[in-house]
């Protein structure tokens, strides 16, 4: 009986351990995610989430204080899909509405 209360301490002592360890684990990468720094991408992509339209919706829209073409912008966009590569219209349209795009708490994905 006395060791059927011993192993029982024991089993609840690494359960309340493993709880404090996952708690702590999922803290961290909370914090870790806070401090890194979004990519382009993340940028395009949390645009997008939050006005509701597509990322090439977002490269319009960048567009529209530079003296970009239609065909430009199509070639710019197809360049991001298959190279993940940013046209210098659309870093400036985010570098421009970083401030106000931080302020904003959506997970990134």
């Amino acid at each position: 009986m006395v060791s059927l209360i011993y192993y029982a301490m024991i089993a609840v002592c690494i359960l309340v351990l493993t709880a404090i360890l996952f708690r702590t684990t999922s803290r961290l990468d909370k914090q870790r995610q806070r401090q890194e720094p979004l990519s382009m991408e993340e940028y395009l992509f949390k645009i997008a989430r939050v006005t509701g339209h597509s990322e090439y919706d977002v490269f319009y829209k960048s567009a529209e204080d530079w003296p970009v073409s239609r065909e430009k912008i199509e070639t710019d966009f197809a360049r991001y899909l298959q190279e993940q590569s940013v046209p210098h219209y659309v870093t400036d349209f985010v570098r421009r509405n970083k401030k106000h795009i931080d302020e904003l708490h959506i997970p990134r994905f």
